[in-house]
């Protein structure tokens, strides 16, 4: 069965196994080598200038065409990058944050309203809890800091909104009132939501919504026979975000979904793998990307349009073979079955 063209994704399945781990190890070390690079080039001041430059050109070439409503990333790899670098394993979830900050930057400038992020799963409490503790208490520092620069007015996430969404029954009280009050600071915007996942997965989703929606029209004394999509889509924990995901990343190489915004890209989505981690997942991998989505998404903009306005001939009625019923001649008014004269 041919997978449907409404869902783009791109998975390669190897026919040598040796060549494939060769090529990806050449690339991993390209990668690598490309990082130390750019790393040197970046202790120069006019090279990070002209760098900024060439970054908001490149963005305002993006920002004439169409862009994603809602990008959305699984942010995998922060503990191979940790190991990868030697470092603890909290500083690979660190440097995971920074990334996102930076990509969100960069996504508010092209024009997208929102950007969701896969931070914890549910089935991530089954890690040893030194892991846990300490990705809950950077999630906290974390909290702090995106609130502070949503009120900076010179911080290019000034009036940016932040929402908390997942299974808030799993974490402590302590971190429930940290997340009220932080969404509370941020609840004046509107140009720009980040929806942090913590803790999410899919099917969770998908039953709480089941759940609101029931016990919403239970309680209404409305027949549950009637309930549409829409009212199910609207008590999901992305709101009015929901009911679609236009642009789909994962990083580190994985081709699964991990129960992921399962709902959200069941249609029209474009699914994106890139090999490269979280913390290495940089402006020109998420560049390459949107101009992808956008260029594909112009074209069939296009073709619907043409379409549209030049319908096929066989669909035509005026056009077509048969006998329209409005040249037909007058029916007459009344006909004799019998053939009987008086």
């Amino acid at each position: 069965m041919r997978v449907p063209r409404l869902i783009r994704s791109y998975i390669i399945a190897p026919s040598d196994p040796a060549m494939t781990t060769n090529k990806k190890t050449a690339r991993s070390s390209a990668r690598v080598y490309m990082q130390r690079l750019l790393a040197w080039l970046s202790s120069f001041e006019y090279f990070v200038k002209l760098q900024q430059v060439f970054q908001n050109i490149m963005i305002n070439v993006v920002a004439v065409g169409p862009v994603p409503r809602h990008v959305s990333f699984i942010m995998d790899g922060n503990r191979r990058y940790a190991k990868k670098m030697g470092m603890p394993l909290k500083k690979g979830h660190e440097a995971g944050g920074i990334t996102l900050l930076s990509l969100c930057y960069v996504l508010r400038k092209m024009g997208v309203r929102c950007v969701s992020a896969y931070a914890f799963s549910i089935e991530n409490f089954n890690r040893p809890a030194e892991e846990v503790d300490a990705l809950t208490n950077m999630f906290s520092v974390k909290l702090d800091e995106f609130a502070r620069r949503a009120k900076d007015y010179k911080d290019p996430l000034y009036q940016s909104k932040l929402r908390i969404v997942g299974d808030h029954s799993l974490i402590s009280e302590d971190m429930r009132k940290k997340i009220k009050e932080v969404e509370q600071l941020t609840s004046d915007g509107e140009d720009f939501t980040l929806y942090i996942c913590f803790p999410y997965t899919a099917r969770n989703d998908i039953h709480h919504s089941m759940q609101s929606s029931i016990e919403l029209w239970t309680k209404s004394n409305l027949d549950l026979r009637q309930l549409k999509i829409s009212d199910f889509t609207s008590n999901m924990y992305l709101d009015q975000y929901s009911d679609k995901c236009d642009l789909l990343i994962r990083t580190s190489g994985h081709l699964r979904l991990s129960d992921y915004m399962l709902w959200q890209v069941h249609e029209n989505a474009t699914i994106k793998f890139s090999p490269a981690l979280w913390p290495d997942f940089g402006f020109l991998d998420l560049y390459l990307m949107m101009l992808h989505w956008s260029f594909f998404t112009t074209i069939q903009k296009f073709k619907k349009s043409t379409m549209q306005k030049t319908p096929l001939r066989f669909w035509n009625r005026k056009h077509s073979s048969k006998c329209c019923f409005e040249l037909l001649p007058t029916a007459p008014i009344a006909i004799s079955i019998t053939g009987e004269h008086e």
